[in-house]
């Protein structure tokens, strides 16, 4: 009896933490569920679309008998049961049931009710003429409705019929394009891309322009446009969201970033916040200083971003072209340099590096505001599909055999910090940079550049195997300025790029960088007696300091060969580079209308902060038309001034 009792006991003891165990188990298990967003549908006579949200933990299915009304489970995160319904023409309310279900959950039904029409179709005549009213008399997008801040009322053009209205907060939603307008009618029906929709019910895309039809009772149309202005959800450019943990104050701090990239264009290239923190600063040197700033980024990893496949780098870099206000002059520079520096016509020498930084629009959102429209762009670095010189580091030290390249030298009169030996210019070697060199590579190049400078200020310096040739790449030169005589940059001295090729003992001109002063946009006179509008620049502008006397540029022009070289590449390219910059002028400020209008809101058009730019045109389009009579004329000017 004992040991029956002892065993009794024993079996209780093991069951309780057993079944205890289960519980638990039971609890950790998510409950099957299926929720909607609301069990009562209600349709006008007209019909249309309506969506409704629903979510499960299972597979969700949709039944519906009826003739008149269809359901469709569509799979996506919200909005994912469209309920179509067709004109009801009787004279009667109608109604249907949806079943919706899903596994190990209740069935929910959904209510459909139409109100009734106007007319059975009979033979009989109307009481009263059908009207043929079509008129849209408002259109708005409640923010309670679509997860805004704010409701947005469109405001009508009636010599377009278009319907217009902005909005640059960031939508913090899934699908942030698909919003519920709310409009008010004196038609039967409004029909959007051809579809019925209902009023303050119906998720439409707003990421391209609407056309909205009025339908009357008689069949009378109307057409309108509706555009809403978001960059976030446009499909013009690419877009680019920064969520600094502070805010970015300096150029030589980076701040960890939250960065959010996508495109319409291309799928690859995107970054989101689970891909990783960017770093990101502040870049440029007067640029820096205005209201509209330039940033850096660097990316934990090599990256292509939004399709700018032709090369995969951490460092990339966004222009904000606050000076340019037609916003495209350094991308029209960036477009005829392509034409020039292109390998494909055979001009320039197998060891240049006909390397042009990449262009790409995009729109910047700082946070939740919108920050304005900015040009994605190269980093100025050593790397495969940039600047593609010779890896050189000071583990390499002075080794005959790698000490001769490679090298980026930038003439810099902002932050330079080595001189050429004979006249004393101002430079920064970028590559190798003051990190990670050798001493006695600096020792080489800087002797280098002395051994030129005392040939191009000899006695012979125009003989063609002994004389400047010898340590200059002519045609990288001649091309260099074309570019700059062209679109008449007066900066050109701050911005003049060369690089050294192991083995080549030249000095390569490019790649071109920074053109926003060009097309007369620079309102600095430095030599008076050479006026910008109708002289070479090599006197009137992109000089090298003040204090040195006939400069390299100025003293290859007194080489009557090379002015006779250079005129005749400019013969042979000068139609196609005018016509180049038409065609962008033509182009892209209509590809990317909307985000001009928005940036320009955000930052006003007509003002200028910096003290060397010339204040534009009273209007956006009368400086793109400015550009291209400046393009025209100077065209005709260069054809003199080369060829005297």
């Amino acid at each position: 009896m004992k040991q029956a009792y002892r065993f009794l006991i024993f079996l209780l003891m093991s069951v309780i933490p057993l079944v205890s165990c289960t519980e638990q188990m039971e609890e950790l298990t998510e409950k099957p569920s299926l929720v909607l967003s609301t069990e009562k549908v209600d349709f006008e006579a007209e019909g249309g679309i309506i969506y409704i949200t629903a979510t499960s933990t299972s597979e969700i299915s949709v039944a519906l008998e009826s003739d008149w009304c269809s359901a469709e489970y569509t799979g996506e995160k919200n909005n994912n049961i469209r309920i179509t319904a067709e004109q009801n023409t009787a004279e009667e309310v109608r109604t249907a049931s949806i079943i919706v279900s899903a596994e190990d959950c209740e069935d929910v039904e959904v209510t459909v009710t139409q109100k009734a029409g106007s007319s059975d179709g009979s033979d009989e005549e109307p009481d009263e003429p059908l009207s043929s009213t079509c008129e849209l008399t408002s259109f708005s997008i409640d923010g309670s409705l679509n997860g805004l801040g704010t409701t947005l009322d469109f405001t009508f053009d009636e010599a377009t019929s278009t319907y217009t209205a902005m909005y640059l907060k960031w939508i913090d939603k899934d699908s942030p394009e698909m919003l519920i307008p709310t409009f008010t009618t004196d038609g039967e029906v409004v029909l959007v891309d051809g579809e019925p929709v209902s009023s303050g019910q119906t998720a439409i895309s707003f990421a391209e322009d609407l056309k909205v039809t009025v339908r009357a009772e008689d069949g009378t149309t109307r057409d309108y446009t509706v555009s809403l202005n978001c960059p976030q959800i446009n499909t013009e450019l690419p877009v680019i969201r920064l969520q600094p943990e502070k805010e970015i104050l300096s150029k030589e701090e980076y701040v960890n970033t939250v960065v959010t990239l996508y495109s319409p264009d291309t799928e690859s290239g995107w970054w989101s916040p689970e891909d990783g923190t960017v770093e990101v600063r502040g870049r440029g040197n007067s640029t820096w200083g205005l209201p509209k700033k330039p940033y850096r980024l660097k990316f934990p990893e090599k990256v292509s971003p939004i399709g700018l496949d032709h090369t995969k780098a951490k460092s990339w870099v966004i222009l904000a072209q606050d000076m340019d206000k037609s916003l495209i002059r350094n991308h029209t520079a960036f477009e005829l340099s392509r034409l020039l520096f292109n390998e494909a016509d055979g001009y320039h020498d197998p060891s240049a590096i006909l390397f042009t930084p990449c262009s790409q629009f995009i729109n910047v959102y700082m946070n939740d505001d919108y920050h304005g429209v900015y040009q994605m762009s190269d980093q100025m670095e050593q790397r495969e599909g940039r600047i593609a010189v010779e890896e050189l580091t000071d583990k390499d030290g002075d080794d005959p055999e790698k000490i001769t390249g490679g090298y980026i030298i930038e003439t810099d009169i902002h932050e330079g910090n080595h001189y050429s030996p004979v006249k004393n210019i101002k430079m920064t070697y970028k590559y190798p940079d003051d990190e990670e060199y050798d001493p006695a590579q600096y020792e080489y190049i800087t002797d280098f550049i002395g051994q030129m400078e005392d040939v191009l200020y000899s006695g012979s310096f125009k003989d063609p195997q002994n004389g400047w040739r010898r340590y200059l790449d002519e045609k990288t030169l001649i091309d260099f300025i074309i570019l700059k005589e062209f679109y008449g940059d007066l900066d050109a001295y701050t911005s003049t790029y060369m690089y050294k090729r192991r083995g080549v003992d030249k000095l390569f001109f490019g790649p071109i960088w920074d053109a926003d002063k060009g097309w007369n946009n620079d309102n600095r006179v430095p030599h008076p007696q050479y006026p910008p509008q109708t002289s070479l620049m090599i006197y009137a502008g992109f000089y090298m300091p003040s204090y040195v006397e006939n400069d390299w540029f100025q003293r290859l022009w007194q080489d009557e060969t090379f002015r006779r070289d250079v005129a005749a590449r400019w013969d042979s390219v000068k139609d196609r580079m005018v016509a180049k910059v038409n065609e962008v002028l033509d182009t892209q400020p209509a590809a990317m209308s909307k985000a001009i209008e928005a940036n320009f809101e955000v930052w006003p058009f007509y003002y200028q902060a910096s003290s060397e730019a010339n204040m534009p045109a009273p209007t956006y389009g009368e400086e793109i038309e400015r550009i291209r009579r400046i393009t025209s004329e100077r065209a005709a000017v260069l054809d003199k001034l080369f060829n005297q």
